[in-house]
């Protein structure tokens, strides 16, 4: 990453009255997600709201000022600036961090926080698999102001979850100021799956179904598919109106040309019919504005939002999978079970026949094996086996309350972050809706009095 003028830290403890007016650290009023600042620190109980009623600090981010850099190199790359504002709730000391962080950056900190909170969802980085990528088009200004509002919505996701705000990758990104995921050294750990790895996979069937289903798991399946499946619809038919949208602003532009040369020939008119032709030019960039807000301010929430489904959906898929493990484990320790007790009672494997025992025992006799001793040796094994998965059974149990447990808070979590969010991202079409038309509005009336003065008979 290169150096630049924000490449620093800046501290500035002044209570935050003490401020002039207009200098406000908070949220860009220029921002389309104004407003919204996130409760963090000690005790932090944040609610999802526009700002945290508990909390030592109340913290507000901004990603903006997206610049190209490398140029000329054979790898450049976009940084956006992302700015911290931390503030004391009982002292109102202020700290601000202003740093530049490239994608990649984005992307460490997912995969950082995936790891250290395996069963918490991590809310998802604006879409990278676009066709910019494959037409060369990333570097273009719609495509690198999407992708600017999409990363803010992450770090502010990030910081509204009451328990990935607290990791300290999170306050690593935010405020180091000499780092790079680019240099960051990586934590090698040795993967010791314990009495679980020292069971054969005949034990341990990772592909089977669990048996025992947990309703509570099933509902939240179900709610979350049926959302996904509602955005997934939401997303089609807005995609649709956004391409009219567009057919609509190709047609005023050419309707505005076509009434401005109409001009040229009905001179009598020609004041009039310039104002309406200049008018319905002006509607084609009001009709364009309209498309690129609800674009990026609200259908790539929708898309975020069905990829934070999916996210959700595969944690609920591994908390099946551990309970299908200690179903196996459970169902193995009763086979192994019943086969000691079986060989302590001297009874024969069931389905087995007469003959079947007599040709075993004469392979024995040519073995030269004792009957007596191959019995006690089958059955002390047994006991060791049965000893080893009564204690992977409860480590597996232990540790699938754990991770049930955590999904259950990190769902309610979930809702509250997606009332948040879906209030956001439908405030912002109202807002750019109520914008549109009265732009329009403006745009045509002042076309009124040019009409008027035309003589009529």
């Amino acid at each position: 990453m290169q150096d630049s003028e924000y490449d620093s830290v800046v501290w500035d403890t002044r209570a935050a009255g003490d401020h002039e007016a207009g200098s406000s650290l908070g949220v860009a009023a220029s921002s389309p997600l104004a407003g919204m600042a996130v409760a963090s620190g000690s005790g932090g109980n944040n609610n999802g709201g526009g700002s945290g009623s508990s909390g030592d600090v109340e913290t507000s981010v901004t990603v903006d000022e997206p610049r190209k850099e490398g140029e000329g190199t054979g790898n450049p790359f976009i940084t956006y600036l992302v700015t911290t504002t931390r503030t004391a709730r009982k002292t109102r000391e202020i700290r601000r961090y202003a740093l530049r962080r490239r994608f990649q950056d984005f992307v460490w900190l997912h995969e950082q926080l995936r790891k250290q909170f395996a069963a918490c969802v991590v809310p998802p980085l604006p879409g990278k698999h676009r066709m910019e990528y494959l037409t060369g088009d990333r570097f273009s200004e719609d495509f690198v102001g999407k992708r600017k509002h999409g990363l803010e919505r992450f770090v502010r996701r990030v910081l509204l979850h009451p328990t990935l705000r607290t990791s300290q990758h999170v306050t690593v990104f935010l405020e180091a100021k000499d780092w790079s995921s680019e240099y960051e050294a990586k934590q090698t750990t040795s993967e010791n799956g314990g009495v679980l790895d020292s069971l054969s996979e005949a034990v341990v069937n990772t592909f089977s179904k669990a048996r025992k289903r947990d309703e509570r798991f099933d509902e939240m399946r179900e709610a979350v598919a049926r959302l996904e499946d509602n955005l997934s619809r939401t997303q089609k038919l807005y995609l649709r109106v956004t391409k009219r949208q567009h057919e609509l602003q190709q047609a005023y532009e050419e309707l505005g040309t076509g009434m401005v040369d109409l001009g040229d020939i009905e001179t009598g008119m020609t004041l009039a019919l310039v104002e309406a032709g200049n008018a319905l030019k002006a509607h084609h960039v009001a009709l364009r504005r309209l498309a690129e807000q609800t674009e990026d301010l609200f259908l790539g929430e929708v898309e975020e939002y069905i990829a934070y489904c999916e996210a959700y959906l595969e944690m609920l898929r591994q908390r099946d999978q551990r309970q299908a493990e200690l179903d196996d484990l459970t169902e193995f320790l009763q086979q192994s079970g019943a086969e000691r007790d079986r060989l302590t009672n001297y009874q024969s494997a069931a389905g087995v026949t007469a003959v079947t025992n007599f040709i075993k025992g004469k392979v024995r006799d040519l073995r030269g094996v004792d009957p007596a001793v191959s019995r006690q040796q089958r059955i002390e094994k047994l006991a060791t086996r049965i000893v080893e998965l009564e204690t992977a059974i409860e480590v597996s149990r232990e540790g699938l309350d754990a991770f049930s447990s955590s999904v259950i808070e990190d769902y309610e979590v979930f809702a509250r972050i997606k009332q948040h969010d879906f209030k956001r991202a439908f405030s912002a079409l109202a807002a750019s809706h109520i914008e549109f038309f009265a732009r329009a509005a403006d745009i045509w009336r002042a076309v009124i009095p040019e009409l008027e003065k035309l003589p009529v008979d």
